[in-house]
């Protein structure tokens, strides 16, 4: 092997495996996260991106649906089996930083109460409903 030819073979080498150990690292806190549950900030959206529903999740497995768009997770408070499908978006929290995952969605953390986020709607709001 050339002298020219060498440092590329080890310079590609090292990309290849710097690249793997990132996505090993991804799939492996996937794989934590669905099977022993992680933090998650979940929001669901109407059709026009006004955000409806927000879950606040501890220590929850959020499992993706076989051959669907949905999630579902399992209520640690009231014990309800939760689907999910259509327009939504949810953040892995890291170290209980609940606030600045909700910023990645679009929402404010504190609003996020019990499934219900406040989209404006005063009926909505007053109600805990949300329009559907």
């Amino acid at each position: 092997m050339s002298r020219c030819v060498k440092p590329l073979v080890i310079a590609s080498v090292a990309v290849v495996l710097m690249t793997g150990c990132a996505g090993v690292s991804r799939d492996v806190s996937s794989l934590v996260a669905r099977e022993v549950g992680a933090d998650w900030i979940v929001v669901q959206y109407r059709f026009d991106g006004t955000a409806i529903n927000c879950w606040k999740l501890r220590s929850v497995g959020i499992t993706n649906e076989p051959q669907s768009d949905g999630i579902f997770w399992k209520d640690s408070r009231t014990g309800h089996l939760v689907h999910i499908a259509g327009w939504y978006n949810r953040v892995q929290v890291s170290g209980g930083d609940f606030a600045s995952a909700a910023r990645l969605t679009g929402i404010d953390e504190a609003s996020c109460r019990a499934g219900v986020y406040p989209s404006g709607d005063a009926e909505a709001t007053r109600t805990g409903t949300g329009r559907r």
